[in-house]
């Protein structure tokens, strides 16, 4: 066994280094220094051989033809192994403490403090409105498996639920108004059969959230509305419904195309939280939860959901 080091030489030098056995090694091309290198053999009457570009490590491939092919993949991964300095700078650790989901109007707060966001942004009332939307569906309306998908790339759906209205109403009588013998209504050219009368009562829920200023429901938000759901309605019938939750009403022709559209949609008034204590913007304490004010069914929605006292109900909320 015998180790071995060498040093920088210049480029092209025709110097020759002779050690045990006649070893005559030339022409590294400022090689780094290799150490350590064992059981190297005669290469004194061999031709010069190739130099071999390993990363950032020039070795003459004499040095490696002694070894059999096991020692010499040793050898290389001792020379490119990690203990070489890493290029660029070093990735920052990432916290434990980071809070990268939320799903209530409380991990949220916490959310947005440890963020620092302000409280005054659209992008905070407007998650902040989602949330307490969706504490209030799930709690009064007893809406189940939700979940809230609000953001930049939702496709117009903030929060999407499975719900059975009549688990509403477990003390109330269900009625049906008229013949009792018809199973179907005909609205907007559609049949529609009443939930009362089906054997599943389970729907699909999709809810979209407003949180206007100023700004009132236009026949924009309504196409767009259409336009997000109907490929689901197509293939599934009348097995859900839309409900648009906002902070204002309709526009005239606002209202006249929410009344005319193909799919049940159900638009509920719902006014904007508000801060009313400035010493705990980051606490549910500080805040005044939102209130509905109404619910509004389109003729769709109307049939759908006959037999079943929503007036009431409403009254009762409001």
């Amino acid at each position: 066994m015998m180790l071995m080091e060498l040093s920088y030489l210049p480029k092209q030098s025709k110097k020759y280094l002779k050690g045990y056995n006649g070893l005559s090694i030339t022409n590294f091309m400022f090689a780094t220094r290799i150490s350590r290198v064992a059981r190297l053999l005669n290469t004194r009457n061999e031709p010069k051989s190739r130099v071999e570009d390993i990363g950032s490590i020039i070795v003459n491939k004499s040095v490696t033809n002694g070894l059999n092919s096991n020692e010499s993949l040793k050898l290389k991964d001792k020379l490119t192994s990690k203990g070489t300095r890493p290029r660029g700078r070093p990735r920052k650790p990432t916290p434990v403490t980071v809070i990268d989901k939320f799903n209530s109007v409380i991990s949220y707060l916490e959310y947005v403090k440890y963020k620092k966001m302000k409280v005054t942004s659209s992008v905070f009332m407007g998650t902040f409105y989602e949330l307490q939307v969706k504490e209030f569906l799930e709690e009064n309306l007893k809406i189940k498996s939700t979940i809230h998908q609000g953001g930049s790339n939702d496709k117009g759906i903030d929060i999407n639920a499975i719900w059975n209205p009549t688990t509403i109403f477990n003390n109330q009588r269900h009625t049906n108004d008229g013949d009792s013998t018809k199973k179907y209504e005909t609205v907007n050219m559609k049949r529609v059969k009443p939930i009362v009368l089906r054997s599943n009562k389970t729907l699909k829920l999709f809810v979209q959230c407003k949180c206007f200023n100023t700004s009132k429901i236009a026949p924009k938000l309504i196409r767009e509305i259409k336009g997000s759901c109907q490929e689901y309605f197509r293939k599934n019938g009348n097995s859900a419904v839309f409900m648009l939750v906002s902070t204002n009403g309709f526009t005239k022709v606002g209202r006249e195309d929410f009344d005319k559209a193909q799919i049940p949609l159900i638009y509920v008034k719902f006014t904007k939280p508000r801060l009313i204590d400035a010493r705990y913007p980051y606490d549910a304490k500080g805040w005044e939860t939102g209130t509905i004010k109404g619910m509004y069914f389109n003729p769709l929605a109307v049939a759908m959901f006959k037999g079943l006292d929503w007036i009431n109900f409403t009254t009762k909320l409001v």
